[in-house]
């Protein structure tokens, strides 16, 4: 046994660079999970830290409430994004990420915020405005992030189900809102914002649909359309 150990030596799979980088992301990916969970679980605490300070009238501490929730948002966000196995580059990979989540909270914050004024129909609609183009930013780097995808993917996809979630993911995740923000923008103009905010309502809704549909995409594909 030991002179066939020494003629027919074991293979190092360690050499083997593949092998290498295979071992390394299993076992880093535990630890990785483990950090995105531990930032939910901090954005959890802030944020409800923060309804409080609100809710109590504090100021300063509610703001630096949202000024945490922000950069640990984008923290968990950029990590999920990076750590995320997919066919595309890392700089693809964020700007859909971010696009898609940048489109979701301006429309859902939006829609909230609208209504607001049933509360307080005086307030100005400067905020509601501000969203609004928040909004149509958000929609332009989508469409950027998904033509990005489409130019390097291409679109024909070889399952009916497949080419079904990318019109979804069109109509629902970039047509809709955007078509959403010319609209808002007209109604705003005569101070209806009971109109405004259902129309970000409906839209919401829609934006969903595209963004699951997208997900589910990219969940087949490894490709952020």
């Amino acid at each position: 046994l030991a002179a066939s150990q020494t003629a027919f030596p074991a293979e190092d799979q360690s050499a083997d660079p593949a092998t290498a980088r295979e071992a390394n992301t299993t076992s880093t990916a535990p630890d990785k999970a483990a950090q995105t969970q531990r930032i939910c679980i901090g954005v959890g605490v802030i944020a409800f830290s923060g309804s409080v300070f609100w809710a109590l009238g504090r100021r300063r501490p509610g703001n630096a409430c949202i000024h945490l929730l922000t950069f640990l948002t984008v923290a968990a966000l950029g990590l999920q994004s990076w750590n995320a196995v997919t066919n595309c580059s890392a700089a693809q990979q964020l700007l859909s990420d971010f696009s898609s989540a940048a489109v979701l909270g301006g429309v859902t914050t939006g829609m909230l915020l609208g209504h607001w004024y049933l509360t307080t129909p005086t307030m100005s609609i400067r905020p509601l405005t501000w969203y609004n183009i928040a909004i149509a930013v958000a929609v332009v780097l989508r469409l950027v992030a998904s033509g990005w995808a489409c130019a390097a993917a291409g679109i024909a996809l070889p399952d009916t189900t497949q080419q079904m979630w990318l019109g979804i993911r069109w109509a629902g995740g970039i047509v809709a809102p955007g078509l959403a923000t010319v609209m808002v923008w007209r109604i705003l103009k005569h101070r209806n914002t009971q109109s405004a905010t259902g129309v970000l309502f409906a839209t919401l809704v829609v934006v969903f649909m595209g963004e699951m549909a997208a997900g589910l995409l990219e969940q087949n594909t490894r490709i952020p359309y």
